[in-house]
């Protein structure tokens, strides 16, 4: 992908469609180490540092602790997965994010300081897309980039909508259901909590 100034970014996918690095003209300037399908565990830099440690402790797509340069902070969301605050152990504000309703950054005090955003997904700090597993969202224009890779089956006739234009209420960590398939943020919080 080329960027308006002509920065071209390029994205490293695994074997199982997750992206797991980003190269800025040419050069290697971050990677990540999954859990599984969604859960990033590992925030790397270019030289392949290690630059923060995720830790997801009931089960959701966002994580509940990040440990970086030795500190172990908390992130604070909200019902959908949006992180909000990053706290450290004292209790101090590190970061604060404030979204609309689909998702655009409002105010970010610490841009880039640590990945998750909106619904949980992973902002590109140089496009300012959302990726979701299979997917990346663009708040700006609340659809997705490219087609459902489930086509029909995502549950819509509109291949690029997200979670049937309600994002207050639904959410999509997988990037695989355009219509109101999308995950109920009751039952997702409810599975993780209640199991299946």
């Amino acid at each position: 992908m080329a960027l308006p100034n002509g920065t071209a970014i390029n994205y490293i996918i695994d074997g199982q469609n997750r992206r797991v690095g980003k190269k800025v003209n040419g050069t290697l300037v971050e990677s990540f180490l999954y859990e599984d399908d969604l859960k990033r565990v590992g925030w790397y830099d270019g030289t392949g540092a290690l630059k923060a440690q995720f830790v997801f402790g009931n089960g959701r797509h966002t994580p509940d602790y990040m440990i970086k340069a030795g500190q172990t902070n908390r992130l604070v969301w909200d019902q959908i997965g949006n992180v909000h605050l990053v706290v450290d152990p004292a209790g101090a504000v590190v970061e604060r994010i404030d979204y609309d309703e689909f998702g655009n950054i409002i105010s970010d005090t610490a841009p880039g300081f640590q990945p998750f955003s909106f619904a949980g997904g992973a902002r590109d700090v140089d496009t300012g897309l959302v990726r979701f597993g299979l997917r990346d969202y663009d708040s700006t224009i609340g659809r997705w980039t490219s087609a459902d890779p489930l086509r029909f089956n995502g549950g819509s006739t509109d291949l690029f909508t997200y979670v049937a234009n309600d994002p207050i209420n639904r959410v999509d960590p997988r990037g695989t259901l355009s219509g109101a398939g999308g995950a109920e943020v009751g039952a997702e919080v409810g599975g993780a909590v209640g199991g299946p």
